[in-house]
């Protein structure tokens, strides 16, 4: 052998030995790495057991004990780092050892079908406990954008090691836990709107901009007949008589024992809401039919009652026949309104609801329309629309009233109207 291909033969090796020791500390760095930032099944359940000070037997492991109390079960598989969905069933698990089984199932069923985007990419047997977790708000899960009433958990990425035990630390103090709505939905506490103290919770994924707009009832007044004037004179408004805020629905008058009747209708008056809407802002007259219009009926307050039902019936087919000759197109992207927005005001209820459309098809001027001749997006008040394109998505936040056709029935709310006036939203802005 040459003295240059001994030379080459040496340098070989060399590039070996240096590209072997550089991937042994790569590996050997990513496996350091890996046990700094998450953290392994044994260490999570020995945190566990410390903090709810199970006795571990000195011929015991900590993992025997969680299993003894039922943290942990025998066919557990758990991945070598845990991963969120990991975590969240070790939590629920001992949660549950601590204080029991307490939620609602109703709840826990809307928010296995609602609140968790992502809840199929999880593990069927692990679901329950991920929802479950979720909603005792031990673990928030990522926003899905304005307006969603969902979020993505990620279930199946691991999970830091500080947020795992971050998570163990609110286990006995629950002040440290994310709050939710009565329905689910996570709760901001921080960056609130001007209004905020008006509502009985903000939505994290509602911006401020849903909150902070004026009332109808501000700054408003009403007639009342003056006998010694003899003619009616203006007076304000009583509160909680004809008007309250959302926090203060409970005080009103109009309907007695109004929280009971409330928690019985609540879910009903807002499903009627939140279907006319989206009924009369996806309106084809290519594809318009008699189940548009029963859907939109049903939603009324009047339905129900033959004589005004088939009377608003009409107004509804009327509404069709000048749409087709429109050749009206309009359809919506997202309609969202949260209970939290109920309000009172001169005998109606009202809701609030941010709706994102756009009209695709018209052959009218759209400006300010009364109901007669409104073809476009069915209400029975004006419509009040400004500087629409065609074709362009517009955004908006409307009032939806709703009232009661017979005060003997008074939890038999329906809507009343859509008030269609973007003025009463852009001029209303709280400043």
């Amino acid at each position: 052998m040459n003295k240059s291909k001994r030379i080459k033969g040496v340098f070989f090796v060399i590039l070996v030995t240096v590209i072997g020791f550089f991937n042994f500390i790569v590996c050997n760095s990513a496996k350091v790495f890996a046990e700094s930032k998450y953290i392994k099944p044994e260490e999570f359940i020995k945190s566990l057991v410390e903090e709810l000070k199970l006795p571990v037997d000195s011929d015991n492991s900590y993992m025997d004990t969680a299993i003894s109390v039922g943290i942990v079960k025998e066919d557990d598989e758990f991945s070598s780092y845990l991963t969120r969905a990991d975590v969240a069933v070790l939590l629920n698990r001992a949660d549950e050892y601590l204080y029991g089984d307490t939620l609602d199932p109703e709840l826990v069923t809307l928010a296995l079908e609602k609140r968790i985007s992502d809840i199929n990419s999880i593990d069927e047997n692990k679901r329950l406990d991920v929802v479950k977790c979720y909603l005792k708000g031990f673990i928030k899960g990522y926003s899905n954008g304005k307006y969603s009433t969902d979020r993505e958990f990620r279930g199946n990425n691991k999970i830091t090691r500080t947020g795992a035990l971050d998570t163990i630390k609110m286990l006995k103090d629950k002040s440290l836990r994310a709050k939710l709505s009565p329905d689910g939905q996570l709760i901001r506490t921080t960056n609130l709107p001007k209004y905020a103290d008006k509502y009985p919770y903000i939505l994290a994924s509602f911006p401020n901009e849903y909150y902070d707009w004026m009332f109808l009832f501000e700054d408003g007044t009403r007639k009342e007949y003056d006998k010694e004037l003899g003619e009616y004179v203006e007076v304000p408004f009583v509160r909680y008589v004809d008007y309250a805020y959302p926090v203060d629905m409970d005080k009103t008058t109009d309907i007695k024992n109004f929280p009971e009747i409330r928690d019985q209708y609540l879910d009903t008056w807002f499903e009627k809401a939140k279907v006319h809407l989206e009924t009369i802002f996806n309106a084809d007259y290519r594809t318009i039919n008699d189940e548009w219009v029963e859907t939109l009926l049903k939603t009324d307050y009047q339905y129900g009652y033959s004589v005004v039902s088939n009377k608003k019936r009409e107004n509804i087919e009327s509404y069709v026949k000048r749409m087709k000759e429109n050749k009206t197109i309009v359809e919506s992207d997202i309609i969202a309104l949260d209970k939290s927005t109920l309000y009172f005001y001169n005998g109606d209820y009202y809701f609030r609801a941010y709706v994102k459309y756009r009209i695709n098809s018209s052959k009218m001027k759209i400006e300010n329309i009364p109901y007669e001749k409104n073809n476009l997006i069915y209400t029975r008040d004006y419509l009040w629309l400004k500087d629409v394109k065609i074709g362009e998505w517009r955004e908006c936040c409307f009032e939806i009233a709703l009232t009661s056709y017979a005060d003997r029935d008074k939890g038999n709310l329906g809507v009343l109207y859509a008030l269609l006036m973007e003025p009463f939203y852009t001029e209303r802005k709280v400043k």
